[in-house]
């Protein structure tokens, strides 16, 4: 059965999935790292939603939203990110389209603290 008019060949962005994880810093604390979530999509359709600059602080940010659509893998979390051509997003939604565990759309955001 075919979901959501998603194939394969529109998979053509490649795509790294991480989580944070703690390790120790050898000075009896902890420092967060990022690691590669193993049996993650590696490859993704990717489409820019909006782009916008603001003022704060007396710098100008830039800040982006984009949506990817990956093949569905179990356990991937909103406090995950996603590396794109070597820059980092949150993952702001997981959307399971249709509920077909088949393909993931993940609404992301750039230009911001990850």
């Amino acid at each position: 059965m075919k979901c959501c008019n998603m194939t394969a060949g529109m998979l053509k962005e490649p795509v790294t999935f991480q989580r944070a994880t703690k390790a120790i810093d050898g000075a009896g604390g902890y420092t967060e790292t990022w690691g590669a979530i193993s049996g993650a999509a590696d490859r993704a359709k990717a489409r820019a939603l909006s782009g916008s600059e603001r003022f704060a602080s007396d710098r100008v940010e830039a800040v982006t939203r984009w949506r990817i659509t990956v093949r569905y893998f179990a356990g991937l979390l909103e406090s995950d990110r996603v590396l794109i051509r070597t820059r980092a997003y949150n993952i702001r939604f997981i959307n399971n389209m249709e509920l077909a565990d088949q393909w993931l759309e993940i609404d992301l955001d750039g230009g911001v603290a990850t």
